[in-house]
């Protein structure tokens, strides 16, 4: 990986990590909710999971990572079960899809590290 890239990937792992993260507390102050409250809740979540899918495609331009894609599938799959009502597993999705995407980031550290950018 060139210096260039790893910054790149560097600087969109770290971006997509936030934003992973910010998703799974949503999702813990949506579990507290119930009824209309819940349905406006599971809109707004599957608008901003579906925004994090358009940064991590972004970020795909950068570097055709299987962990950057593999990311990707587990946003989708919990914006399925956002959309199916189901309060298990969504987590999960979130967790898995966060453990990916530091994968990627750790991976472009090593390269900036070796180059003693970092």
């Amino acid at each position: 990986m060139n210096t260039r890239k790893a910054i790149l990937t560097y600087q969109y792992a770290e971006r997509i990590k936030s934003e992973l993260i910010i998703a799974s507390n949503l999702l813990a102050a949506m579990d507290g909710l119930e009824g209309n409250e819940r349905l406006g809740a599971e809109k707004m979540m599957v608008s901003f999971l579906e925004a994090l899918t358009g940064e991590i495609r972004i970020a795909q331009h950068v570097e055709r990572s299987m962990n950057f894609i593999g990311a990707e599938r587990k946003i989708m799959e919990a914006i399925g079960k956002i959309g199916l009502h189901e309060r298990s597993g969504i987590n999960q999705c979130i967790s898995e899809a966060l453990s990916l995407v530091t994968t990627c980031s750790s991976g472009a550290m090593k390269v900036l590290m070796s180059r003693q950018l970092i």
